[in-house]
């Protein structure tokens, strides 16, 4: 493969970024978080780790929209659905992605810019 044969799946189109930051706010809101599971003795104590590490705020999810995202997600076509999920979701790389799709580089990024387009399209 050469080098100008890459594509950059991080870019996105001017007038699809309104879409593009909505399928993020989806992305926080649809993605499985660990759960992590503490001894009842343990839960009334408080954490030192706060003194040593300065504690990050993430970036609010807006959950009402995320649900609205998520039905017109669910209403795609199968190809762009998957593809949407992958590139805001599951975070694989493209390879597995395309072996998943049976797709090549170009046809994954068209079914990303294709979905985006959709779901824009759909006024959500």
């Amino acid at each position: 493969m050469r080098r100008d044969d890459f594509i950059d799946f991080h870019y996105v189109e001017p007038q699809q970024l309104a879409m593009h930051d909505r399928l993020l706010n989806w992305a926080r809101y649809v993605r499985v978080k660990p759960i992590l599971w503490q001894a009842p003795i343990w839960r009334l104590g408080k954490s030192k780790g706060r003194q040593w590490h300065e504690p990050t705020i993430a970036e609010p999810t807006d959950t009402l929209d995320g649900h609205a995202i998520e039905k017109a997600v669910a209403a795609l076509p199968e190809l762009h659905r998957e593809a949407i999920r992958w590139h805001y979701v599951w975070r694989t790389t493209p390879a597995h992605a395309r072996r998943v799709l049976g797709v090549t580089n170009e046809g994954l990024q068209r079914l990303v810019v294709d979905g985006r387009s959709m779901l824009t399209n759909r006024r959500i």
